[in-house]
C-alpha cells in the first residue's frame, strides 16, 4: 500500500532506542546494502524483497535526500514473486517428462530426473512471463521515533519488520495504549489506570421513530 495515495490505514511502530548522531550517514550505507534485486528468471528465489522509493516500484536509486526529508526516512518496501499459473506448470511438465521418457526409452523417471526437469521447465516459464510485484511504503519520523507502516497484511508487515532489522539493526515496538502511556511517561500507577481504560463512542444515537398506528 502506497502512504502517498488512496486513503491512509496504517499500523504504528516505535524505536526505544535512541538514535545515534551519525545515524544519516549510517543508515542510508545500510540501506543501499538491501535496496531491491530484482528476480530474473535463471535465478533459484521464488520471491525477494528490498527497499525502493517510496511511491515507485520501479525506481531504485535511493539517493540521501530522497530518502531523508524533513526529518522523515521514507521507503518502500518491494517484494517480487514468481506466480506461475499451477495448472499451466503441470501441463508443461507432463509434456517435458513425456519427452525424456521417450528419448531415454523409459516409462518411469526417478525422483531425481524429475525434480531437475521441474527446475528446468520452471525456468522456461519465468522467462515467458513477469513475476508479481507489491510495494508497501513506510514513513520513520526521526524526531520521535514513530514508524508508520502503511499495511495491515501479516505476511507484509512481518517482512517489513525482518528487512527493517536487519537493515538498521532496530526491532520495532508495536504501537499499543500500552507502550504509549509507557511513552509518555506515566508512573505504573496511571499505567494500570490507563489499560483499564474501556474506548466509549461518542457518536449520538438518535431515538428510533415511534411506530405509527395502523389505519381503521
Amino acid at each position: 500500500m502506497s502512504a502517498t495515495t488512496g486513503s491512509l490505514s496504517y499500523q504504528r511502530f516505535f524505536v526505544e532506542t535512541k538514535l545515534p548522531r551519525d545515524f544519516v550517514a549510517r543508515a542510508h550505507d545500510a540501506i543501499q546494502k538491501q535496496v531491491m534485486r530484482p528476480l530474473t528468471a535463471d535465478e533459484p528465489d521464488a520471491e525477494r524483497s528490498g527497499w525502493c522509493v517510496m511511491g515507485d516500484a520501479m525506481d531504485l536509486e535511493l539517493d540521501r535526500e530522497r530518502v531523508f526529508l524533513d526529518g522523515f526516512l521514507n521507503l518502500g518496501l518491494r517484494t517480487d514473486r514468481w506466480a506461475i499459473p499451477a495448472a499451466l506448470l503441470k501441463t508443461r511438465l507432463r509434456e517435458a517428462e513425456a519427452r525424456q521418457r521417450g528419448k531415454k526409452g523409459r516409462e518411469k523417471l526417478g525422483k531425481r530426473e524429475k525434480a531437475e526437469l521441474k527446475e528446468v521447465v520452471t525456468r522456461e516459464l519465468r522467462k515467458k512471463l513477469l513475476p508479481s510485484i507489491r510495494v508497501v511504503d513506510l514513513s520513520w519520523s526521526l524526531e520521535d521515533n514513530v514508524i508508520r507502516f502503511f499495511t495491515h497484511n501479516k505476511k507484509a508487515s512481518a517482512v517489513l519488520l525482518q528487512l527493517f532489522q536487519k537493515t538498521f539493526g532496530f526491532e520495532p515496538v508495536p504501537e499499543s495504549p500500552f507502550t504509549l502511556g509507557r511513552r509518555l511517561g506515566l508512573d505504573a500507577a496511571e499505567l494500570a489506570a490507563w489499560e483499564a481504560l474501556e474506548p466509549t463512542s461518542l457518536l449520538v444515537e438518535e431515538p428510533a421513530p415511534a411506530a405509527q398506528g395502523g389505519g381503521r
